[in-house]
């Protein structure tokens, strides 16, 4: 909710579900609804229809859902996953001439950081620019805002850490004509596509 209100603005009101962690002025959600000055409102217990956000979160997983199965990708990056999603939808356009981030910033919206990759691509990374350092192998996550210079990425390790990187390019299939290496990367990140 801060980062809402600092990126975008504060909004005048919100209509969310009863979630009991954002109900009451004691809850930490509540809080910033008052020290913001945000009327809140919520929906009838078992009441979905009554707020829109619900809808759009059903369509959300189903797109996870269909990229999972079509690029084998893994459920433990859901969260970068459906974050990626996300991003996608509200940078293109669904009813009208305007995306739905145009319409919330009145911004021209620039969507090429998004579509440079597709989801958990295979990319090989280097943790130094130095030209003799070592190759590594990962899978794009997505964009990491907030973290080094423009055009900075999440890049999921062999060793299932997630880093922030802007020296990668996209991996040539195959990797190597070492299969245990093959076996190695797709145990680890998933399988080559």
């Amino acid at each position: 909710m801060i980062k809402l209100c600092q990126q975008v603005g504060i909004p005048n009101e919100l209509h969310r579900d009863g979630a009991l962690e954002m109900r009451g002025q004691d809850t930490t959600f509540g809080k910033i609804c008052k020290e913001y000055k945000i009327r809140s409102s919520w929906t009838e217990p078992y009441s979905p229809w009554q707020n829109r956000c619900e809808n759009m979160i059903g369509v959300l997983v189903k797109k996870v859902r269909a990229r999972r199965v079509k690029r084998r990708i893994p459920k433990c990056v859901w969260d970068f996953h459906i974050t990626w999603e996300a991003q996608i939808y509200t940078r293109t356009v669904h009813k009208g001439n305007s995306t739905p981030l145009e319409v919330l910033t009145w911004d021209t919206i620039d969507i090429s950081e998004w579509t440079e990759f597709e989801f958990h691509y295979l990319v090989s990374y280097w943790d130094n620019r130095d030209s003799e350092a070592k190759e590594n192998i990962g899978r794009w996550l997505g964009v990491s805002h907030h973290v080094g210079s423009a055009l900075c990425y999440y890049i999921l390790t062999e060793k299932a850490t997630v880093l922030s990187r802007t020296t990668f390019h996209k991996r040539r299939v195959p990797i190597t004509g070492d299969t245990r290496e093959s076996v190695r990367i797709s145990q680890v990140i998933g399988p080559e596509h």
